[in-house]
């Protein structure tokens, strides 16, 4: 299963320092982190969208994203699970990492649908095409 976010999906969220810091205290843990998440975020919703997807849907590259980035950062820091400060930096993605998570929880209970073409009902899919030319025979009079 390919992962569903990148390392610079992760930074986009992220100060590169941050992940800097976070690789030189445990090598290698932003693409341990986005693997993992990755499997975690599919299983949730495997159940309604099985694998493989024609392509990774913008909203499950961005519930990747941020739940990955969090734990990254969550591995040097306990300030990121705490809003104790007002001053706390981490705000915006504890917010962020609480939307995404009730996100998979609607996704998982069919209250949210993904685009990835198992709907029969939003339209034809097109990610693949039998074409045949005219049967050489015809058939129809025996």
């Amino acid at each position: 299963m390919p992962d569903l976010c990148t390392a610079a999906d992760v930074a986009d969220l992220l100060l590169q320092d941050y992940i800097d810091a976070c690789e030189q205290k445990n090598p290698g843990i932003t693409a341990r982190t986005i693997t993992a998440v990755s499997g975690e975020v599919v299983d949730i919703v495997a159940v309604r969208y099985p694998q493989p997807w024609p392509q990774v849907p913008h909203l499950m590259r961005y519930a990747a994203s941020v739940i990955a980035a969090y734990r990254i950062v969550e591995s040097i820091t306990s300030l990121v699970s705490s809003e104790a400060s007002v001053s706390n930096e981490w705000i915006p993605l504890q917010k962020q990492w609480k939307y995404v998570n009730d996100l998979l929880t609607d996704i998982a209970k069919g209250k949210i649908k993904l685009p990835v073409g198992e709907d029969e009902e939003a339209g034809e899919d097109t990610s693949l095409v039998v074409l045949a030319r005219e049967p050489y025979f015809n058939l129809e009079g025996l």
